[in-house]
């Protein structure tokens, strides 16, 4: 699931996070609840997939939560 072979390559979560990352360089330190709706609204990501994508930005120590739930990159 993190890269499709199919015909829908852009519902991959690779390309999703990607798109994750460039809402995140735009407002940083926007909580996660807001940064789903924007990113919902600009590319109809469901929550499943954007909860997969900013799970795999941690994993990869791409992006961070802090405790009151701002999103940040980690540089």
């Amino acid at each position: 699931m993190l890269l499709l072979n199919d015909i829908k390559p852009e519902m991959s979560i690779y390309y999703c996070a990607s798109l994750l990352i460039k809402e995140i360089k735009k407002q940083e330190g926007q909580d996660i609840v807001s940064l789903y709706k924007t990113v919902k609204e600009k590319h109809r990501i469901s929550l499943k997939i954007f909860a997969y994508c900013l799970d795999w930005l941690y994993l990869i120590e791409a992006a961070k939560v802090d405790k009151k739930g701002g999103v940040y990159l980690c540089t």
